[in-house]
């Protein structure tokens, strides 16, 4: 049975098409203006005065990591950083509220920094940023639509190169088959 390779094509096409929208939708929706958050939240945080921001930086057990280093981000740029104390404490002070990502080098939290007597009630005094190497990140488990669209796509597009390499197998027999033909006639021909 052939395939019809431009049905293939169209097929091709219109999966990776999907896909590629599709991902960038996930892709948008998973990540925030201020950076990736590791719980795919906003954090609301309420500065101390003189916006000083008191943090602590954590294993995946609570434990706090002493020495690690601590970034802040606005806007996609690093405007403070400081280490980790012995009991994971981390101060910078100077910040002003707004929409802030705290990284470390395998994490990263989103916060809304809030001014001491704008925050909402339930803004936390001191955010934890979990920092582990254990930290297995996932976009919504081992399969997803994106994938399963790529896998479609590209087992179309193999199937279409497989036609298209038939078609031209086909086409180099018929070929061939018309020399010799062509070549037994003038071999007859007086």
């Amino acid at each position: 049975m052939k395939l019809n390779s431009n049905i293939l094509r169209k097929l091709t096409a219109t999966l990776l098409t999907i896909a590629m929208v599709t991902n960038t939708m996930v892709m948008q929706g998973s990540l925030l203006s201020a950076g990736e958050s590791t719980a795919g939240r906003i954090v609301d945080v309420e500065l101390h005065e003189k916006g000083i921001l008191t943090t602590r930086v954590v294993n995946m057990q609570g434990q706090p990591i002493a020495g690690e280093t601590l970034t802040v981000h606005y806007q996609g740029k690093q405007i403070a950083a400081s280490k980790s104390d012995e009991n994971g404490f981390v101060v910078i002070g100077g910040l002003r509220p707004g929409v802030h990502t705290l990284s470390t080098p395998v994490a990263a939290t989103a916060c809304r920094l809030w001014s001491p007597t704008t925050a909402p009630p339930a803004a936390v005094g001191v955010p934890a940023v979990v920092s582990d190497p254990e930290i297995i990140r996932g976009q919504f488990g081992a399969v997803n639509l994106p994938m399963i669209l790529y896998a479609g796509a590209t087992a179309a597009a193999l199937f279409v190169a497989f036609e298209a390499e038939s078609s031209a197998d086909d086409a180099n027999d018929a070929n061939a088959a018309l020399r010799a033909r062509v070549e037994a006639l003038e071999a007859a021909s007086p």
